[in-house]
């Protein structure tokens, strides 16, 4: 790469971080891939086809694509939005995907690279061994046709198909093979320091300028689990206050305050509870020396620390609050409570698929306190309808330890623990 093209994607990359924050390296490859194959710079012979842009709602994939297209040159982006394709004609969903892949044919031909932009992927090609209809099926199938297609029908230019998920593990297995999306892009929750670099841009963007004294730093530390889309809420939240006040610029407070009423958009399903010191209700004072042990443990060094609390109710709820407590003091992380009978359900996989869904959003808290409730609900060896939940429990635990997590995981149970799950959990 000479230095002249590498300079042009650095400048690119800085200039659409002015609109969307994304990380420097994700920014960067997709940045390359596409001026490299714009000037014709692309090195080998069959660039990747398939793009797919997977993460949680909220981190920018979308709003990422509708900028790049524009900063790197290029007409805007043939979007096709899954719900928007289905009709109730037989052979219409079908003929439109058709449609869209000879337009981007021909584009392509004209300006050297045509992009397609797929968003929500899942609704229109998820597995079809999940789905019971025959549309769904005759999609799939007509997408990978025509992705296949390309390379053949194609003698000038490049088309890329760029797809946005949410939900990769609901899409056909076909489509992820090498040859069609085989590159996979991962868009996380931002950092601290991406944080505070999106809120910079969201009020120069938003706030026309009207805010002062806002202390960054803290901003981007109290808002753990937020996404760009919610650092945006956070910011309307606060200009709606200042509206309502009758001034006319935004301060420090106005965020601190908007952020009680703005709950970050991975946790939506979920109780994000305030933790609050109960010590003067635990009697056992060995008990409370423990748990200032446990939550200065953490704070110093956050690390993934399962415990297990099986005294009789309440006192498991009392502890795990208190622990939270002192935690949140110095960390300001979330404190997540979850019911494990909630997850209890006769539907085949269900179970386990909430139980996925859980750790899918935990993996996007750290550093964070979590609290499942009755964990013996999805845990318990006698019952013999729950091996399919311990497994999935146990796949998670262990991974949360392989990755040395910045979890501190408490569970209370008043019944049986399977044996293999009380190898991941230090009893109190």
């Amino acid at each position: 790469m000479s230095n002249e093209f590498k300079e042009c994607v650095k400048e690119t990359v800085k200039v659409i971080q002015q609109e969307v924050y994304i990380k420097d390296e994700v920014l960067q490859k997709i940045v390359g891939l596409f001026l490299s194959i714009k000037e014709g710079r692309f090195l080998g012979k069959k660039p990747p086809r398939g793009i797919l842009f997977y993460g949680p709602p909220g981190t920018g994939k979308t709003l990422l694509m509708k900028t790049l297209a524009k900063k790197v040159g290029l007409s805007e982006p043939i979007m096709i939005r899954g719900p928007e394709i289905i009709s109730q004609y037989y052979g219409k969903s079908e003929s439109r995907l058709r449609q869209i892949f000879t337009l981007a044919k021909e584009r392509a031909e004209e300006e050297n690279l045509a992009i397609i932009f797929i968003d929500e992927l899942d609704s229109l090609a998820s597995r079809r061994d999940l789905t019971k209809g025959e549309l769904e099926s005759r999609l799939v199938g007509q997408l990978l046709s025509l992705m296949d297609g390309l390379e053949k029908e194609i003698t000038k230019g490049h088309v890329a198909v760029i797809g946005s998920t949410n939900r990769p593990d609901v899409l056909d297995p076909a489509l992820r093979r090498p040859g069609r999306f085989d590159l996979e892009i991962e868009f996380d929750p931002p950092s601290v320091d991406e944080r505070k670099e999106i809120i910079k841009i969201i009020l120069n963007n938003y706030a026309n300028g009207r805010y002062s004294n806002i202390n960054f730093d803290e901003i981007a530390e109290q808002t753990i689990g937020f996404t760009g889309a919610d650092m945006l809420q956070l910011v309307n939240e606060s200009l709606l206050q200042v509206v309502i006040e009758g001034r006319d610029y935004m301060t420090h407070n106005d965020l601190m305050s908007a952020k009680n009423s703005v709950k970050p958009s991975a946790l939506r399903e979920f109780n994000l509870a305030k933790p609050k010191d109960r010590t003067n209700e635990i009697e056992n004072k060995d008990i409370v020396n423990n748990l200032s042990q446990i939550a200065n443990e953490f704070y110093t060094s956050p690390y993934f620390k399962p415990i297990l609390l099986s005294q009789p109710l309440p006192l498991p709820d009392k502890i795990a609050s208190t622990i939270a407590y002192l935690v949140n003091d110095r960390l300001n992380c979330p404190y997540l409570v979850v019911s494990a009978t909630c997850f209890r359900s006769r539907w085949f996989g269900e179970m386990e698929r909430s139980i996925r869904l859980l750790f899918e959003k935990i993996k996007y808290l750290q550093p964070c306190v979590v609290y499942i409730k009755n964990i013996d609900a999805i845990a318990d060896p006698a019952d013999e309808h729950l091996r399919g939940a311990i497994l999935e429990l146990l796949e998670h635990l262990i991974e949360l330890n392989d990755n040395n997590a910045k979890v501190l995981l408490l569970c209370s149970a008043t019944g049986g623990v399977d044996s293999q799950v009380k190898i991941y959990l230090r009893e109190l």
